[in-house]
C-alpha cells in the first residue's frame, strides 16, 4: 500500500520539482511586484483610499491619453491586417523554399532592435530626411512635410514594428488552407474572386483573429516607438505612466495609470483566452463543450447573400475582372510590405561608414571614423559589455527555467494545465511599462535599482515565455516514435533525453535563446526604471544619443548587431542541418 501510494506521488513531485523554478521565478518577479502595484494604486500616505483612481477618471487629460491609445491600437491594428493579408496570401501560395526565404526577412525587422526601427524612421522621415529630399527634388512639394514628430510619424513607426506580428498568424493560417477547395470551387464554376469569397477568406479568419489580437494588445503598452516618434503632446498610455514616475515622481498616480491599463488587458486576454491556447494544441469549445469545428464553405448572413443575390450579374462580371487582374495587384501589394519592413534598416547601414560629423543622408564621403569613434569609447563599451552580460545571464536562466517548464505542460499529467499555460505566456501580453514599473517598486524596496542582479532578473522574467513558447511548439511538434525507438533498445529514460530529444531539438534551443536574449538586450523601458550609475545598458546610451543628438554613431551600432544577428542564422542552420542528418541515421539517430 505505501509502496503504491509512493509510486502515485512520485509523477506528482517530478511535475512540481519541473515547475517550481519558473514559478519561482514568476512569484518573485512578477505576480507579487504585480499585486504591490495595484495595492500601491489604492494607498495615499499610508492609508487606503480610492482616491488615485477617482482623481484619474476625473481627468480630461487621462481621458484623453486613454483614447487616443485606444484609437491609435486600433487604427494600427486594421492597416496592419491591411498589408499583411496580402503578403501572407501570396507567401502561403509560394514553394516552401521561397516562402522560407522571404518570412526570414520578414523577421529580420522583428528581431532587431526596436530603437534601431525607430532611428531609420527618423532618417527617413525627418524634415531633411531621405522622403523629404525625394519628394523637393522631384518638385511634387515646396517644403518639407512634417512627417516625423507628430501622429503621423508615430502610426507609420509603429505599423513598421507590428507588421510581422500581424504576416506570421496569418500565414500559418493560410499555409494549413486546403488549396484543393478552391480548385474544386473553380471546376463547379466559381470565380476566383468568388472562391476566395467564400472558402480562402472564412478559413484564414483564424489567423486574422490571432494577429489583430496580438497587434492590438502590444499596442496598448508600447512606449519606444510613439517617444521617439510622436510629438510632444501626444503622449501614449505608457509615456504618461513614465512621466508620472521620472519626471513627476508622482508614485501614487503612476501606479493608478498603470492597474488601469493591466485591468484593460487582462480583460482582453481572458476574453480571448482560447485564441492564446491555440499554442497548446487546445480546440475551442462552446458552452456545450463540444469542440468548435473550423468554419469555412459556408454561406455569409441571409441579407448579404440576398444581395449578392440580386447584384449577382454585376459582382460576377466584377469577380472575373478581380480573377484576372487581382493575382498581379496581390503581387505588387505583397513586394511593398516587404520594402517597406527592409527598406529602412538597409539605410541605416551606409551611416555607418559616413565621413560626416553630423547624420546626413546620402553620406557625403564614407570612412570607419564612426567605428573608430565607437571603439574609443569607453561609455559605449562599457554599456555594451553590461548589456551582453546581463542579457547572457539572463537568457541562460531563461532556458534553465522555461525548458522544464515547456516539458512539465506538454508531457506531464496535470490539472489546470490552461490557466498554468496562460500564466506562464502573460508576460509576452502585459506591457512590459507595467512590469518594469511593478518591478521599479518592488527592488527599490530592497535596494536592488541600479545593481546588475535587477537586470538579471527582469531578462530572465521576459525571455523566459519566449522559451516555454518555443519548446511547448516544439515538443508538440516532436515525433516521440524515437524515443520509444531508443527505449526499447533498452536506453534509460536520462539517456534518452540526453542522446536524443535534446539533439533533435537543438534548433528549437538555439531559437529559444537567441531570442531570449535578443529580448532582453533590445530592452529600453525596463533601463529606464532599473538603471543606475554602475548599471547602464547599451539601449539607453542608444536612447539617450537619439533622442539628444542623432548621430551615425546608432548606425555603427546598427551594423554590428545586422552582423550579430547573421552569424547566430548562421549557427542556427548548422544545427538544423546537424539535427536533420542525426534524425536520418540509420538505427533511430543519435543512439546508434
Amino acid at each position: 500500500m505505501a509502496q503504491t501510494m509512493a509510486a502515485g506521488r512520485r509523477p506528482v513531485l517530478g511535475t512540481a520539482a519541473m515547475l517550481a523554478p519558473i514559478l519561482v521565478l514568476f512569484l518573485a518577479a512578477y505576480v507579487l511586484p504585480l499585486g504591490g502595484l495595484v495595492a500601491d494604486s489604492f494607498q495615499r500616505e499610508g492609508d487606503f483610499t480610492f482616491a488615485n483612481h477617482t482623481a484619474l477618471l476625473e481627468s480630461r487629460a487621462f481621458r484623453i491619453i486613454l483614447w487616443r491609445t485606444l484609437t491609435l491600437s486600433f487604427v494600427v491594428t486594421l492597416i496592419c491586417l491591411l498589408i499583411a493579408y496580402p503578403l501572407a496570401y501570396v507567401l502561403a501560395r509560394l514553394p516552401s523554399r521561397w516562402a522560407a526565404g522571404l518570412l526570414l526577412l520578414v523577421s529580420v525587422p522583428y528581431v532587431t532592435s526596436i530603437l534601431i526601427r525607430s532611428y531609420a524612421w527618423v532618417v527617413l522621415l525627418a524634415n531633411n530626411g531621405v522622403v523629404n529630399k525625394l519628394l523637393l527634388a522631384s518638385g511634387l512639394v515646396d517644403e518639407p512635410l512634417k512627417l516625423a514628430f507628430n501622429e503621423t510619424g508615430t502610426y507609420i513607426g509603429m505599423v513598421h514594428v507590428q507588421l510581422p506580428l500581424m504576416v506570421f498568424p496569418l500565414y500559418a493560417a493560410m499555409h494549413r488552407i486546403d488549396r484543393s477547395l478552391l480548385a474544386a470551387a473553380r471546376n463547379l464554376g466559381s470565380t476566383a474572386a468568388s472562391a476566395f469569397w467564400h472558402i480562402f477568406l472564412p478559413l484564414s479568419l483564424p489567423g486574422v483573429a490571432s494577429g489583430c489580437t496580438l497587434v492590438f494588445l502590444s499596442c496598448l503598452g508600447f512606449y519606444v516607438t510613439p517617444a521617439l516618434l510622436g510629438g510632444p503632446g501626444q503622449y501614449m498610455l505608457a509615456q504618461g505612466i513614465t512621466v508620472r514616475v521620472l519626471t513627476l515622481a508622482d508614485f501614487a498616480g503612476a501606479a493608478a495609470q498603470a492597474t488601469v491599463l493591466l485591468l484593460v488587458v487582462v480583460l482582453l486576454f481572458v476574453a480571448l483566452r482560447r485564441r492564446f491556447a491555440a499554442g497548446l494544441g487546445i480546440e475551442s469549445t462552446g458552452r456545450s463543450g463540444r469542440t468548435t469545428a473550423a468554419r469555412g464553405l459556408r454561406a455569409w448572413p441571409a441579407p448579404l447573400e440576398a444581395a449578392i443575390e440580386v447584384l449577382s450579374g454585376p459582382l460576377r462580371a466584377l469577380g472575373s475582372m478581380l480573377s484576372i487582374v487581382g493575382g498581379p495587384v496581390v503581387a505588387v501589394l505583397a513586394v511593398l510590405a516587404l520594402l517597406f519592413l527592409i527598406v529602412p534598416l538597409l539605410m541605416v547601414i551606409p551611416l555607418a561608414f559616413s565621413d560626416s560629423p553630423y547624420l546626413t543622408f546620402p553620406p557625403p564621403g564614407y570612412s570607419l571614423r564612426w567605428f573608430k569613434t565607437f571603439l574609443a569609447n569607453a561609455r559605449w563599451l562599457d554599456a555594451a559589455g553590461f548589456s551582453l552580460g546581463a542579457a547572457g545571464i539572463g537568457a541562460v536562466v531563461s532556458l534553465i527555467v522555461g525548458i522544464p517548464a515547456a516539458f512539465a505542460v506538454v508531457r506531464r499529467p496535470m490539472m489546470g494545465r490552461l490557466p498554468l499555460y496562460l500564466l506562464l505566456i502573460s508576460p509576452l501580453i502585459v506591457p512590459h511599462v507595467i512590469v518594469a514599473l511593478a518591478m521599479y517598486f518592488s527592488m527599490a524596496r530592497v535596494q536592488l535599482i541600479g545593481t546588475p542582479l535587477a537586470f538579471v532578473i527582469a531578462y530572465a522574467l521576459i525571455g523566459a515565455p519566449y522559451v516555454f513558447v518555443l519548446f511547448v511548439a516544439g515538443l508538440l511538434r516532436f515525433d516521440r516514435s524515437l524515443e520509444m525507438a531508443a527505449a526499447n533498445l533498452g536506453a534509460t529514460p536520462v539517456t534518452v533525453l540526453r542522446t536524443v530529444t535534446l539533439p533533435l531539438l537543438l534548433p528549437t534551443l538555439a531559437a529559444a535563446l537567441l531570442f531570449a536574449f535578443i529580448i532582453g538586450f533590445d530592452d529600453v523601458v525596463f533601463g529606464l526604471f532599473l538603471a543606475g550609475t554602475n548599471a547602464t545598458p547599451l539601449p539607453i546610451r542608444m536612447w539617450d544619443d537619439i533622442r539628444l543628438e542623432i548621430s551615425p554613431q546608432i548606425a555603427v551600432v546598427a551594423v554590428l548587431l545586422f552582423a550579430a544577428l547573421a552569424l547566430a542564422y548562421a549557427a542556427y542552420l548548422a544545427l538544423g542541418l546537424l539535427g536533420d542528418r542525426r534524425s536520418r541515421m540509420p538505427g533511430g539517430g543519435p543512439i546508434a
